[in-house]
C-alpha cells in the first residue's frame, strides 16, 4: 500500500479529540451556525432556534434516525473505553487482489490492543422487513481486503480479532438474511440488544467491554490466558463436578459472562440474573478500595471440560476430593457467573493494580443451564438472611473499644440497644 498512514482515515486516538467527538455525538441534536438572513430557509427544513450570537444565529434540529443510530453505537464504543475510534466520514482504503484500489465507508470503527470492531448501521423509519442481501454480500466480499488494510495500517504484527457487526433499528430480519449474516461471520445487534448494552455499560463502565466481547467472541481463544493454571481442589456433589480455587479478578473478567434477563439471549438459556445495580456496585467498589475483601466464593459454571492434573496420592474425603493443578479456561464466555456478579465487577472501578487481588471461586463443570437457574434461586431466595438482632449483638461484641471512634461509638450504641432489649 502506497500510503499506510491514509489507509484508515480519519482516526481519533487523542483523548481530547475523542472527548470532543463524544460531546457532539452524544447530543440528540445537530447544530449549525448561520447568518440571520437564512433563518426562514432553515426553519422550513425543520431547524429550530437555539441561541443568538452577535452576528450569527445557532439553529438546532433533531438528528435523523440513521445518524442518531450511528452516534449511539459510536458512543457505546467510547463508553467501553476503546482508545482508537473513527472520525466523521471515515473510510478504509484497501487494495484488491488484482492490485486495484478501493475504499469503503464505515459507520463505526473501534480498536484496542486485541480487537477491532467494524460496524454498519441500517435503519427503517417504521418497523418492517428490509432486504439486506446486497449489503451482506458486499461486506463478505470485502472482509479479507479490509482486514489486510487494518492490519497493515497499524502493524504487520497486529493480528486482532475483528468483529463485523450490523446494528439495525426498526428492521425485522428475514431468516434468509440471518443465514447470510451467519455465513459471512457478521454479528447482529438490534435495537433491543443495543439498549441492553447501553444500560449495562452505564452501570459498569469500561469493564463492560468484557461482556460485549464475550457475547460476540464466544468460544474463541484469548491467547494471553492460554496455559494459566491454579492450585485447586476437585470434588463432586453427586454427579456434579466442582473446583475450588483462587484467581484474579483480571483473569475472571476476561472469560466471564452474565446471562442477564434484559439480553433476551437467543439460545433460550434461562436468564436469571438481574441488571447490575449501579449504586450497589459503587458501594462494593468503595468497600474494596478501602481494604475490604469478600471471604465468600463467587460461583461460576465452566462451559467446557477442564484440564485437571491431580497431585499423586492426594485424595481426601468420602467423595474422592483431590488436590492438583487446574488449567483455567482461556476462551471468551467460558465462565458463566451464577452468583457474585457485583463482587466481581466491583473491581472494575478501581485502579488497575486492584484487578490482581485474589478471588475465591467455586466453579462447576458443564452444569445444566436449568440447574444454574435453580442454584441461583436457592442462593437468593431460599437461604435465610442473618437476623438483625444477631448483627447488633456482633457489632457490640466485636468492635467494642475500637480505636476508631466511629466504630467504638457504633459498638457502644449496639451494646445499649441490646441491654435495653433484654432488661
Amino acid at each position: 500500500m502506497e500510503d499506510l498512514e491514509q489507509a484508515l482515515t480519519p482516526l481519533l486516538s487523542d483523548p481530547t479529540e475523542r472527548r470532543a467527538a463524544f460531546r457532539e455525538r452524544s447530543s440528540a441534536y445537530d447544530f449549525v451556525k448561520i447568518h440571520p438572513a437564512d433563518v426562514d430557509e432553515y426553519r422550513s427544513d425543520g431547524w429550530e432556534d437555539h441561541r443568538d450570537l452577535k452576528k450569527r444565529k445557532i439553529m438546532k434540529r433533531s438528528k435523523r434516525l440513521p445518524k442518531m443510530l450511528e452516534d449511539r453505537v459510536w458512543c457505546l464504543m467510547y463508553n467501553m473505553g476503546y482508545p482508537v475510534l473513527n472520525g466523521r466520514a471515515f473510510n478504509i482504503h484497501f487494495t484488491r487482489h488484482d492490485k486495484s484500489r478501493g475504499k469503503k465507508q464505515i459507520d463505526v470503527f473501534a480498536k484496542d490492543d486485541e480487537t477491532v470492531v467494524v460496524v454498519e448501521c441500517k435503519t427503517r423509519t417504521s418497523r418492517g422487513r428490509s432486504d439486506l442481501t446486497n449489503f451482506l454480500h458486499e461486506t463478505q466480499n470485502l472482509q479479507k481486503d479490509l482486514a489486510n488494510s487494518i492490519r497493515s495500517h497499524f502493524s504487520q504484527d497486529f493480528n486482532p480479532k475483528i468483529l463485523w457487526i450490523y446494528v439495525t433499528e426498526n428492521i425485522i430480519w428475514s431468516e434468509a438474511d440471518l443465514t447470510r449474516a451467519e455465513a459471512a461471520n457478521v454479528r447482529i445487534i438490534t435495537e433491543n440488544e443495543l439498549q441492553y448494552f447501553e444500560a449495562y455499560i452505564s452501570h459498569v463502565g469500561t469493564a463492560g467491554r468484557h461482556q460485549f466481547l464475550a457475547e460476540f467472541l464466544q468460544g474463541q481463544e484469548i491467547p494471553e490466558l492460554a496455559g494459566v493454571k491454579v492450585a485447586a481442589t476437585k470434588g463432586s456433589f453427586g454427579k456434579q463436578k466442582f473446583y475450588a480455587f483462587t484467581t484474579s479478578a483480571r483473569h475472571l473478567l476476561k472469560i466471564a459472562f452474565v446471562n442477564h434477563q434484559a439480553l433476551n439471549h437467543p439460545d433460550s438459556r434461562p436468564a436469571y440474573q438481574r441488571m447490575i445495580s449501579k449504586s450497589r456496585l459503587k458501594k462494593i467498589s468503595e468497600f474494596i478500595g478501602g481494604g475490604g475483601y469478600f471471604p465468600t466464593n463467587i460461583l461460576v459454571n465452566f462451559t467446557e471440560t477442564c484440564r485437571f492434573e491431580p497431585i499423586e496420592g492426594q485424595v481426601y474425603g468420602a467423595e474422592g476430593t483431590r488436590f492438583g493443578w487446574l488449567y483455567l479456561p482461556s476462551k471468551y464466555k467460558s465462565a458463566w457467573i451464577i452468583d457474585g456478579q457485583h463482587r466481581l465487577f466491583g473491581f472494575t472501578n478501581l485502579d488497575d493494580d486492584a484487578l490482581d487481588a485474589p478471588l475465591f471461586v467455586i466453579a462447576f463443570e458443564q452444569m445444566d443451564s436449568q440447574k444454574e437457574a435453580d442454584l441461583f434461586i436457592t442462593i437468593n431466595h431460599e437461604q435465610k438472611s442473618v437476623p438483625k438482632g444477631l448483627l447488633v449483638a456482633l457489632q457490640a461484641d466485636l468492635k467494642f473499644g475500637s480505636s476508631d471512634p466511629r466504630e467504638g461509638l457504633s459498638a457502644l450504641s449496639s451494646a445499649l440497644v441490646r441491654s435495653l432489649s433484654l432488661d
